[in-house]
This record gives structure tokens, C-alpha cells and sequence, in this order.
């Protein structure tokens, strides 16, 4: 159960049932009762609904060969709650993409997963440097493949009420790499990261 309905119904119920006895004392207070039932309605509409903070990582795979950027490719995502639980992982291969293409495949299924679990507030930490150029830092989308990949994540991104997203090194995003990795891995039959390391978040400004 949320805070958010644990306080609508710590607030209305002693109030419904305030209302309920003045109902069944007499007709005299009944006025009163039914009074205070629509100031109870109105008070749990205007209840704050609670806002579900989240991190997620996310990262994409592809091991290619030299002079050929595409290449069998997986996808990782991690998120973890305000309190550092991890409440969503993705790891699974999506066939032969390039990296970039993976980057943002990843992303894309992490933020759905982020809102299927009904986050709000999101931070987002990514280790591709165009994925996080064309999302907050103004490159323009020069690989006319990947613009409806980049403009369905921005429509996402838009569904949250606030976010960030953040590069950062590969070392502080090895969860999501290794989820990535072992999606390749399995659908080959070898798992080769079957212990998962949990790193903290960075701190980020809003």
C-alpha cells in the first residue's frame, strides 16, 4: 500500500464514520452528517498523490567486428527506488544493431519500465555520449535511422513529471552493461555475468 492511500485513508475514515454516527442519531443531525461526507470527498481529492522517485540505468551492447559497426547486441536496465531496492531489470539481446541503436533500444524499454511501475520523478544515467548529446546537451540527429528512436524516447521523457538524464563513465554504469552483456550471452547459451555488481548512484542536480 502507498503513502499516498495509507494518508487518504488515515484522513477519511474517522470522518466517514464522525458521519455515519450523526446520521443514525437522528434526523436533526443527519444535515450535519451528510455534510461532512462531501467535506470528506473533498478532502481526499485534494490529498497530494504520492510521488514515486526512482533511478534508473540503462546501457546497450553490440560486439562487432572492426570496419562493420553493426553487430549481435544486447540491452541492460537496472531501477532502483528512492530507497536503493532494485524494483525493474531488462537484460536480452535485440539481434544485430549497431551500439547506438542498442543505447537507445535500452533506454527506450527502461523507461517503460519505469512508467509501468508508475515512477514520477526519474533520474536517468546513460555511458553513450550521443545519446546524452542529443537528449540534453543539443546535438543535432544527424543518422536519419535513429531520429524516430530518439524522438519516441523524448515523447517518454515527457511523461514523467520531472527527470534528468546524465552521462556518466562506463565503470559507474557496469550494471547495465553487464545486464546487456549477459542478454547476448543467453541467447547463445553462455552467461558469463551470472553475479551482478550494485553500485551507487551519482549524486545529480536538478
Amino acid at each position: 500500500m502507498s503513502r499516498g492511500f495509507a494518508l487518504r485513508v488515515l484522513v477519511t475514515v474517522p470522518v466517514f464514520l464522525l458521519a455515519i454516527l450523526l446520521i443514525s442519531i437522528g434526523a436533526k443531525l443527519a444535515p450535519w452528517g451528510l455534510g461532512i461526507v462531501v467535506f470528506a470527498i473533498g478532502l481526499a481529492l485534494l490529498l497530494p498523490e504520492e510521488s514515486l522517485r526512482a533511478t534508473l540505468h540503462t546501457g546497450g551492447v553490440a560486439h562487432h567486428k572492426v570496419g562493420d559497426p553493426s553487430g549481435p547486441a544486447g540491452i541492460g536496465a537496472v531501477l532502483h527506488s528512492e530507497s536503493g531496492e532494485v524494483i525493474g531489470q531488462i537484460a536480452r539481446s535485440i539481434g544485430v544493431v549497431t551500439n547506438t541503436v542498442a543505447d537507445y533500444i535500452a533506454l527506450s524499454e527502461g523507461l517503460q519500465m519505469a512508467l509501468d511501475r508508475g515512477v514520477k520523478d526519474l533520474n536517468v544515467y546513460v555511458d553513450s555520449p550521443l545519446v546524452a548529446g542529443h537528449l540534453v546537451e543539443g546535438y543535432r540527429v544527424r543518422a536519419d535511422h535513429l531520429r524516430p528512436l530518439v524522438e519516441h524516447v523524448r515523447q517518454q521523457l515527457d511523461q514523467f513529471s520531472t527527470w534528468s538524464l546524465t552521462r556518466v563513465p562506463r565503470e559507474l554504469n557496469l550494471e547495465a552493461d553487464q545486464l546487456a552483456s549477459r542478454g547476448i550471452d543467453e541467447a547463445i547459451g553462455e552467461v558469463r555475468f551470472p553475479e551482478l555488481i550494485s553500485l551507487p548512484s551519482p549524486a545529480t542536480n536538478r
